[in-house]
């Protein structure tokens, strides 16, 4: 039986519509599965997730566990479908809308002028859903954490590199941000994907050449990726293609427009309703744009 795809990727659904590809069952949760493919990381969502780069959500009306799926098997893609023959599961994508997750698309963006306000009620949200071992005391006035205390010498040359937009520079300070933090999950991994979000849609309203702004966020992802987990890596190179979570892609559409406070509040809590990985994403973002447009 099929599972029908919601919303697809954009920049993933291109791809599938080109050619065929193969990969192999990564892992696999109730609510995610990860598929280690030959052109990069895919994500099968439930309907409960945000859309992530690479990602499709899916109508799954069942764990995904339940539908035998399991570490290590095959996965063809390709001609509208994800199929995993193991399994007999087939994920159906030719209904699926097309979401675009590409700061590329961001050519509407402006400075207004009230972003400082803005970014005030950004900064709110991080500091009202903060949680334990994450990032926020970067850039509010929580007190430190040992997480904080690792990384935050390794801060100023990453935001000086990017102001210089030195390649090198952002590289090495990249690599010495990389995989701080306590476990998998709550890593600096996150902060640096929302750093390279930030950036590229600050450098959108700023008008600046797109081919030199991914130039610079794939030096920040490739000098990360290198020193990190194989999963962080992945997502650290979709962020260096400029691709983003939908729920981030929206905030940053919402901050760098005429849009209502109350809009940009609702997608910032909704991206902090993940727990850490979302305060850190939107720390990342906060800096980015702070620091770089006061620079």
């Amino acid at each position: 039986m099929a599972e029908t795809a919601r919303k697809i990727c954009r920049r993933l659904h291109a791809y599938l519509r080109m050619d065929r590809f193969t990969g192999k069952v990564l892992a696999v949760r109730d609510d995610v599965i990860r598929l280690d493919t030959t052109i990069g990381l895919v994500s099968i969502l439930t309907g409960t997730k945000g859309l992530l780069p690479f990602s499709v959500v899916v109508h799954s009306t069942k764990p995904f566990p339940r539908l035998l799926i399991e570490e290590g098997q095959g996965v063809l893609m390709g001609d509208e479908r994800i199929e995993i023959p193991a399994s007999g599961a087939v994920f159906d994508l030719s209904q699926a809308t097309d979401i675009d997750l590409s700061a590329e698309t961001m050519r509407s963006l402006f400075l207004p002028v009230d972003l400082d306000i803005r970014t005030r009620h950004l900064l709110r949200v991080i500091e009202s859903n903060d949680v334990n071992d994450s990032f926020a005391p970067l850039v509010t006035d929580a007190k430190s954490n040992v997480c904080c205390d690792e990384v935050r010498p390794q801060i100023q040359p990453l935001l000086d590199a990017f102001r210089e937009q030195d390649g090198e520079a952002i590289r090495l300070a990249a690599a010495a941000l990389a995989n701080h933090g306590n476990g998998s999950v709550s890593t600096s991994d996150d902060l640096l994907c929302g750093y390279a979000a930030g950036y590229a849609a600050l450098s959108a309203a700023l008008g600046r050449n797109p081919q030199r702004v991914v130039r610079l966020t794939r030096e920040l992802a490739s000098g990360a990726a290198a020193h990190t987990n194989d999963l962080c890596a992945a997502f650290l190179l979709q962020a260096g293609e400029g691709l983003m979570p939908e729920d981030l892609y929206q905030l940053l559409q919402s901050i760098f427009s005429d849009a209502a406070y109350a809009t940009t509040v609702a997608h910032a809590n909704r991206i902090a309703s993940t727990g850490v990985i979302g305060i850190n994403l939107l720390t990342g973002a906060y800096l980015a744009v702070t620091s770089l447009y006061a620079g």
